[in-house]
């Protein structure tokens, strides 16, 4: 005969309680913190980052060793060069040439950013190559030195437009505008897919990347150039530059997530837009903002990018070896920082996005 348990009124032992099955209290309310908190600090990093390396370098552009070429003989030059140091100190680095015919292919090729001919009568008048498609603060620059030389001598003015602006690009802006769009687009892009793939292998991760390049490469190259009209005439070089900075961004972004986790995706925004915006040339010649920038402009992906399309579509494809070579070097390094780190620590998401369906109502109601 079994003996009722004691305190029990049927002589039954009582059912254990239920282990917890969630989280304690203060695990809940810390990952609540820590889901509100870093969404702000990652925006208020933004912030001071896009007013902190902007505005200093784009509020009072003004010329410092922009490259100027002077053509002409040797004594004219020597004096002409004197007076613009007298008139603008350290603002111009003088290049010279032995004619118009060298300083116009400097030009076409930016090693220089104006040039003054001077001619070998004394009574012909000296000329102005121009690019404006350079940007509007180098042929602001150039055209001021030599109006003043021109009123010194009290000759008329005669000036050429190397590489004018199309029409419809009378600023000169949709280069660094496609830039910044595909760079915004790339950065959400891979900011989605770190939230959202959760249980997605590597190598569709990957390959989900390489897509998104190319199509958003395509729609880029498509809306400025056949839709548009803007930079029109070079589809498939605008289709390959696109492509490969979206690429280069998503790449950035992803391997610095990749070494940081949540801060990287603040490290690698912080590279392709505020950084790379302000220093790509694109708003601002770079010979126009402080030294910083114009130290970083040439080896940043966003300043190659933009280099790039102008070279391409405004200087007969002229001197693109180096911008592309930055990008390519960008594109490859970053992705392969990528690869490697997911071999080392494979990826974990910033945390994992589920259907409301999956959630059952026991979860529903503690949310």
């Amino acid at each position: 005969m079994t003996t009722p348990a004691a305190g029990s009124p049927h002589g039954a032992a009582p059912a254990p309680a239920p282990a917890p099955t969630g989280p304690p209290p203060e695990a809940g309310r810390s990952g609540t913190y820590g889901v509100l908190v870093v969404p702000a600090v990652l925006g208020l990093f933004l912030v001071l980052a896009f007013a902190g390396l902007m505005i200093p370098g784009l509020r009072s552009p003004a010329p410092t060793d922009m490259p100027l070429g002077l053509a002409g003989p040797g004594p004219t030059v020597q004096q002409v060069e004197a007076q613009l140091a007298a008139a603008a100190p350290d603002a111009f680095e003088v290049k010279r040439y032995a004619d118009e015919a060298e300083a116009r292919t400097a030009l076409r090729e930016q090693d220089v950013l104006g040039a003054i001919v001077i001619g070998p009568s004394p009574k012909q008048p000296p000329g102005l190559l121009i690019a404006s498609a350079a940007g509007d603060a180098p042929t602001t620059a150039a055209t001021t030195a030599y109006e003043q030389l021109t009123k010194q001598l009290g000759t008329p003015q005669q000036v050429d437009d190397v590489a004018p602006l199309p029409e419809n690009d009378t600023r000169g802006v949709s280069a660094v505008l496609l830039c910044v769009a595909l760079t915004i687009g790339a950065l959400i892009f891979q900011l989605v897919l770190s939230l959202a793939a959760a249980h997605v292998g590597a190598a569709k991760r990957w390959l989900s990347c390489f897509c998104y390049a190319v199509v958003a490469g395509a729609a880029g190259a498509l809306f400025a150039g056949p839709v548009t009209g803007t930079l029109d005439g070079h589809f498939l070089e605008l289709l390959g530059i696109a492509t490969l900075l979206s690429l280069t961004v998503v790449g950035i972004v992803a391997a610095c997530q990749a070494l940081l986790g949540a801060l990287g995706i603040a490290v690698g925004a912080l590279l392709v837009l505020p950084l790379g915006l302000a220093s790509s040339g694109g708003v601002v010649d770079p010979h126009f903002q402080p030294a910083f920038y114009g130290a970083v402009s040439e080896y940043l992906p966003t300043g190659s990018a933009v280099s790039l399309l102008r070279r391409v579509l405004y200087f007969d494809g002229n001197a693109v070896g180096g911008p592309l070579l930055t990008l390519l070097l960008w594109a490859a390094g970053a992705w392969l920082v990528t690869l490697v780190s997911e071999r080392i620590r494979p990826f974990q998401p910033l945390m994992v996005i589920v259907p409301a369906s999956a959630v059952g109502p026991a979860a529903a109601r503690t949310a």
